[in-house]
């Protein structure tokens, strides 16, 4: 699905990504954890083409994205949702959603009914002003606007973030159970162990931008490992 090879990238003349390998199957889920500040957001928008590649290459089932735009980006079928959610506060829940559908292959204008399904709350409050949600249904409605796209692979940068534990808990159930049922696969940057284990097939810690150490979602109760690379 995703293939990263020997990728580098930075701000200015500050390389963060050291030449990252990573490999993402169909229907796969694979989480990265880190320290803060080793390189793993910045991953995510490299992927994106938020922020340039400066070396090597990235690609989507076979197709070289590494030099696209982002719109490009989202068009061959990876969907992004940022750290802070990045919704937009002004616009209703609907024209939130609505502008999901955008980056749709096949044009179509309608919000999936398996969201609303999902997330009920989304219908009962589609008019609402999305900044007027609470945290938790901020992440429900990014993620649900990054799915109106129909995206083959799905970006996710701390969804647990601010948000309470048991939304923690369903977000983790949703993320397994959208791969399970659909065509999709997930890279997830997140620290909340509980929600690794919940949506996560496996695992892969960074370090000052180089991926150095993979596992089994099993593992994540060895304290040695944990100390070694995730311990402040």
């Amino acid at each position: 699905m995703l293939t990263v090879q020997h990728l580098t990238s930075g701000y200015g003349s500050a390389k963060i990504l050291n030449g990252v390998n990573l490999d993402l199957g169909s229907k796969e889920v694979v989480a990265i954890l880190g320290r803060n500040g080793v390189g793993k957001t910045t991953l995510l928008k490299t992927v994106m083409g938020i922020v340039a590649t400066q070396s090597g290459t990235t690609e989507l089932k076979g197709q070289n994205i590494t030099k696209l735009p982002t719109h490009d980006i989202a068009k061959a079928g990876i969907g992004y949702v940022p750290q802070g959610r990045g919704i937009f506060d002004k616009l209703s829940v609907k024209e939130n959603l609505r502008m999901g559908l955008r980056s749709r292959p096949d044009g179509s204008d309608e919000i999936p009914e398996y969201i609303y399904e999902k997330f009920p709350i989304l219908l009962e409050r589609s008019g609402q002003l999305a900044g007027t949600l609470s945290g938790g249904q901020k992440q429900q409605l990014a993620i649900s606007r990054a799915l109106c796209g129909d995206p083959k692979l799905l970006l996710l940068d701390e969804p647990s973030e601010g948000i309470q534990p048991n939304i923690v808990q369903e977000i983790g159930s949703f993320v397994r159970e959208l791969v399970e049922r659909r065509d999709i696969s997930v890279l997830i940057v997140e620290q909340n162990l509980e929600l690794i284990g919940l949506a996560a097939d496996r695992f892969e810690i960074m370090v000052k931008g180089e991926l150095v150490h993979r596992g089994l979602t099993s593992e994540l109760n060895n304290e040695e490992m944990l100390k070694e690379y995730l311990s402040v």
